[in-house]
């Protein structure tokens, strides 16, 4: 693993830090039989194909491991993410530009039309079945039956009302929006243009979305940061020269990252890492428990995964761990 610490470790507020290549990057495509090796993945739908195949059929997993500069196996709410971007490069020649997320309901017969041109991509948490996880998985990993759908070891993830992860692999099938983590965005490149081959697309993650902070912060805790690109282009879709167009994503094995004409995709993230104090009541890892402690308390009232302000780990802010607060202050204020 290479990574690059842009802040002093000494910095006070959140430090930013730069992984680079990815620990793991995979096609995950039921077909692949190369998944650790290939020099591109590809991202498109198999919805509408008459096969049992996922809506969204062509995934990529990208992992990052983030030990390190970023000191895993505290608490999850010990992390708190400023900012998280993904930059991958696009070798595809012939992918209209949509920056845009489109209703779910614009990819089926009869239903209402796309208002423009292309198909966005998007970023998502991963999610894994049957005992795998990020690390087991890793690039060799099963994928599982590539002709059942619902069914593949790792899958794209939104989280749902509720906060329970959820598959979205089929999300067109189902007929549910997901959560869109970030949309893939290109520097220079109008909406509906063609997106220059070799481009960097680039995801800044929702961080001001609990849920994806609660990820972001539990897989910083675990010391792997796993995402998904995943879109919906028709796999049978022509495009220029007879070729179907659909996202083709550079990998770290692609020759051209070898030979230094192509970057493996890259991962930026701002975070603050505050371990607790180990007194009972302190919210904000200061060692104290006063005032501050008691305003973060109020402030986070609610749900709220992984907060810091969620003492008790039960998912939601409420009275209980006011009275926590209330109770370190006898003791310690």
């Amino acid at each position: 693993m290479v990574f690059l610490i842009i802040s002093p470790v000494l910095a006070l507020g959140p430090a930013e830090h730069v992984f680079e290549p990815p620990t793991f990057d995979r096609w995950n495509y039921g077909f692949n039989t190369a998944p650790g090796t290939r020099g591109v993945g590809s991202t498109f739908s198999a919805f509408g194909s008459g096969y049992d195949f996922d809506d969204r059929d062509g995934q990529v997993l990208l992992g990052f491991e983030t030990t390190g500069p970023v000191q895993p196996g505290l608490p999850a709410p010990s992390y708190d993410v400023a900012s998280c971007t993904l930059e991958v490069m696009i070798s595809s020649d012939d992918i209209p530009y949509d920056p845009t997320p489109d209703a779910w309901q614009t990819h089926l017969e009869g239903g209402p039309a796309d208002a423009d041109v292309g198909r966005p991509t998007m970023i998502f948490g991963a999610g894994f079945r049957n005992g795998w996880t990020a690390w087991s998985f890793g690039e060799d990993g099963p994928f599982g039956d590539p002709m059942s759908s619902g069914v593949r070891t790792c899958h794209a993830i939104d989280f749902d009302a509720t906060g329970a992860a959820r598959d979205v692999s089929n999300n067109l099938t189902l007929g549910f929006e997901p959560s869109f983590w970030a949309t893939g965005v290109v520097d220079g490149v109008a909406a509906g243009d063609l997106i220059p081959p070799m481009s960097t697309v680039t995801f800044s993650l929702d961080v001001s979305d609990p849920d994806v902070q609660c990820y972001l912060r539990r897989s910083l805790a675990d010391g792997l940061v796993d995402l998904v690109i995943s879109s919906l282009h028709p796999a049978s879709e022509p495009g220029t020269g007879g070729q179907a167009n659909y996202p083709d994503w550079v990998l770290k094995e692609n020759p051209l990252v070898d030979l230094g004409a192509a970057s493996a995709a890259s991962l930026r993230i701002q975070v603050d890492v505050v371990p607790p104090s180990g007194i009972g009541g302190d919210v904000t890892g200061d060692g104290m428990v006063d005032v501050e402690d008691l305003l973060a308390v109020l402030e986070g009232f609610g749900r709220c995964p992984c907060c810091r302000a969620d003492l008790d780990e039960s998912g939601v802010v409420d009275v209980n761990d006011l009275l926590a607060v209330i109770a370190g202050w006898d003791g310690n204020g």
